[in-house]
């Protein structure tokens, strides 16, 4: 039994430990960032504020209830139970109950009732685009660690291909076809790689961090990410180039921030529903019942006194009525709230125009840096095929003895130069595209 708890215990500890050092992939990191984010948990408690809100209009058409119990001393002249006045000493207990209900109000609580409920949609889609934004944030941290640890991978070929050619060197130099001058060069510029691997290393320390910043997560150790099949990453966000036009007439009926604004437009109009409703006679039911208990202390023994039974039958009184408001004059308070909502009303239209411009705007933007990321791209990786070309030709010098170390070393920096320039134009084109993708609908999440 002990072997089997054990065993048990062992596979436990080596499933937890796997699951913390597995690579996060770009959905698990969107997941966690928006989950643990500040500003977007702040928008989920706005968008319960509002629900809240919207609930208790939605309750105010229910009537109302109240109880009032009253316990009153009396010394002096005082009335009595049949209203003359006498020296006495008494009390009264008195119990009151009573309702209210809202016939009419102008139709305020109906049109209060849409408003809110525009509202809470309007928060909704805050809370979306908080979490848009959130996850846009954290793909261009995760394609920035991809690009790190790509350059770090450049880094250390490169320093291998410096390790070769000391090694070469030192052939070159014992079989009295190079000097040793070469040899120092040679190992100076294998010295100058290395500096080349820590910048490398520390670039990719710093966009790990980034990262787990933007996660808001604590243990850096043993965090590293998946990385994708680029190569048919590539070619799925080549076919995602579309046009503005497109793109912008899917984006505007999705966005976020166009919805919410449409959203407070709507409500705005409510709103002025709500001012014009005080123009209206407002008409409320009310109902209630009373009972009190009057005792005399002035009597001798209380024998005067009804009793508590007699009393409740006696002095209990029930009622019901209507009562009619009629606006007269309300020193233009009404008139003012009316013109103050008319005007809230272009303003939301405003800022749903100016939402819609800057929704194009961006769509532009995406588009013609997707492009344009595209034809570096496309030239960085031209660049990387002569450079490889040139090298491999030096390379074949160089062991042959028919070139010397400055000149290897100068093909080689071209050859790591194009590839480095084509490793950050490829991840450029990769978060271009992405963007321009996201606006036509599609996820972020959605890497191979």
């Amino acid at each position: 039994m002990k072997r089997y708890l054990y065993t048990i215990a062992l596979i436990i500890v080596w499933t937890s430990l796997n699951a913390q050092t597995q690579p996060w992939s770009l959905e698990k990191c969107i997941a966690y960032g928006i989950e643990h984010n500040i500003a977007v948990k702040r928008y989920e408690l706005a968008k319960e504020n509002q629900e809240i809100t919207s609930e208790t209009t939605r309750l105010s058409r229910l009537p109302d209830l109240s109880a009032n119990v009253g316990q009153t001393f009396y010394f002096g002249r005082t009335p009595d139970r049949d209203g003359v006045y006498q020296d006495q000493t008494g009390s009264n207990s008195s119990l009151n109950v009573s309702t209210n209900l809202n016939l009419f109000s102008g139709f305020q609580v109906t049109n209060q009732i849409k408003a809110d409920r525009l509202d809470l949609n309007a928060a909704v889609e805050d809370l979306n685009k908080a979490r848009e934004d959130v996850s846009l944030a954290i793909t261009g941290y995760y394609l920035q660690m991809l690009l790190a640890k790509e350059l770090y991978k450049i880094a250390l070929d490169q320093l291998e291909l410096n390790k070769e050619q000391v090694v070469q060197t030192e052939a070159l130099v014992k079989g009295g076809k190079s000097s040793e001058s070469e040899l120092y060069d040679a190992q100076a510029a294998m010295a100058q790689q290395q500096m080349s691997v820590t910048e490398a290393a520390n670039n990719l320390d710093l966009s790990r961090l980034s990262l787990t910043q933007a996660l808001n997560l604590q243990e850096l150790e043993d965090f590293d990410i998946e990385v994708p099949d680029m190569a048919e990453t590539i070619l799925k966000e080549k076919s995602r180039l579309c046009l503005p036009a497109d793109v912008y007439a899917r984006s505007v009926m999705e966005r976020p921030v166009i919805r919410a604004a449409e959203f407070r437009v709507g409500s705005s109009r409510k709103t002025l529903q709500i001012a014009k409703g005080a123009y209206y006679p407002s008409l409320r039911l009310g109902a209630g019942y009373s009972n009190s208990y009057y005792y005399n202390y002035s009597l001798a023994s209380g024998t005067g006194n009804a009793s508590l039974a007699d009393q409740w039958a006696q002095n209990g009184a029930e009622s019901v009525g209507l009562s009619l408001s009629i606006p007269i004059f309300n020193r233009m308070t009404t008139r003012n709230r009316v013109r103050s909502a008319q005007l809230n009303i272009k303003n939301q239209e405003l800022l749903l125009d100016q939402a819609k411009q800057d929704l194009y705007k961006e769509v532009q933007q995406a588009y013609y840096n997707a492009t344009a990321a595209h034809d570096k791209y496309l030239s960085s990786e031209t660049a990387v095929e002569a450079a490889q070309l040139a090298f491999n030709f030096e390379k074949q010098k160089y062991n042959a003895g028919r070139s010397n170390t400055y000149a290897f070393n100068q093909v080689r920096l071209r050859l790591a130069s194009a590839l480095s320039e084509s490793a950050q134009a490829k991840y450029n084109f990769l978060f271009r595209t992405k963007i321009l993708a996201f606006y036509n609908g599609a996820t972020l999440t959605d890497l191979p």
